[in-house]
């Protein structure tokens, strides 16, 4: 009789112990794998219940492959499937954890939105529409797909290199494509969230580096809900944000420099020495007014470097009347003209 009862009492403690050997995976250990060093990924894979599946292609790039061990329950109807790739592109590595289990997509999204990573938390977050977690230079990326009639629900982490270089010109900023890589560079006291005002009606939530100093700019995003996805930098010793307003006057000229040789106050006759070749302005009565028309006609290409100019003896030259005004014409008349913002594109 006692080994009747012995043997179901085995059997049972084998059923769990199989169960144990296969821990759950988390958003948490998907942050862990990132931290590791590539050495370390089989091992720390394989303590978390995977096995090598070899390599494949995602996105477009080379990916080592690790397959979950399915966790099987007598009293499951529904069998799990997992996946992690791991591979570089660009200069992002990047981590994917894909699972067929919808309590671990919603458990997972949850940590998100409980950490320090950085949402738009006044959107609809709670349905399964894609959303983007950062945390300097780190982004992590919730989605769902269809395959084959069944939902697969994707963590994809990314994380960034780090700039090796020192910033010393303008074009070295395109490098950051969001608010958070640029506190992961800058620091937290050095950025800041702001709103850039196009006009009293108009205006772009943005980001602020080095704010009220010669050497702020400002980063407009194309992706306003992320702070992500760059548009353009504003680089201009005023700028009308609505944290920089009353300070602007006392700061004086941006000392950013552009690798052409450009900066913030040059007067329109080096802009013409630089650019080798005459150019055009927009009259005061355009919409565009003072604005460099956007041509490629010489060593500067306007079509990336928009630029502002400002006249210290004011508009009441019959010149600014007209559509366009030629710069050798502006410097011919003498014309107080300089460089009052720039506007630098990716």
């Amino acid at each position: 009789m006692l080994r009747l009862l012995i043997i179901p009492v085995l059997s049972f403690l084998t059923v769990c112990s199989t169960q144990a050997q296969v821990p759950a995976f988390s958003v948490d250990d998907l942050l862990t794998l990132a931290s590791l060093n590539p050495k370390k990924f089989d091992n720390y894979m394989s303590e978390k219940g995977f096995l090598s599946g070899g390599r494949t292609i995602q996105n477009n790039a080379m990916a080592l492959t690790f397959l979950g061990k399915q966790q099987v329950n007598p009293d499951d109807t529904v069998v799990h499937s997992r996946t992690v790739n791991l591979y570089k592109k660009e200069n992002a590595y990047c981590f994917a954890y894909h699972t067929s289990s919808y309590e671990e997509f919603k458990e997972g999204r949850d940590r998100l939105k409980k950490s320090d990573f950085y949402y738009p938390e006044d959107k609809d977050t709670s349905g399964e529409i894609p959303l983007i977690f950062q945390h300097k230079n780190i982004s992590i990326e919730t989605t769902k797909q269809v395959e084959e009639g069944s939902p697969v629900y994707t963590f994809l982490l990314r994380k960034k290199e780090l700039p090796s270089m020192v910033t010393r010109y303008a074009e070295d900023l395109l490098v950051f494509d969001s608010h958070e890589y640029l506190v992961s560079y800058f620091g937290e006291e050095n950025v800041k969230k702001d709103v850039y005002y196009f006009s009293e009606k108009k205006f772009k939530r943005c980001s602020v580096l080095f704010g009220n100093s010669n050497r702020q700019v400002v980063f407009v995003w194309e992706d306003e809900d992320n702070l992500s996805t760059l548009s353009y930098i504003l680089i201009s010793g005023v700028l009308p944000t609505e944290n920089g307003l009353p300070f602007n006057d006392n700061i004086g000229r941006n000392k950013w420099a552009f690798k052409s040789g450009i900066y913030s106050g040059m007067s329109i006759r080096e802009l013409l020495e630089i650019n080798k070749r005459d150019f055009s302005f927009y009259g005061v009565d355009s919409e565009f007014a003072m604005m460099i028309e956007p041509t490629n006609s010489g060593y500067i290409d306007f079509r990336r470097i928009g630029i502002m100019l400002s006249s210290l003896d004011g508009t009441g030259s019959p010149i600014f009347n007209k559509q366009k005004i030629s710069a050798e014409e502006a410097v011919e008349n003498r014309l107080a003209l300089h460089v009052f913002y720039i506007m630098l594109t990716p």
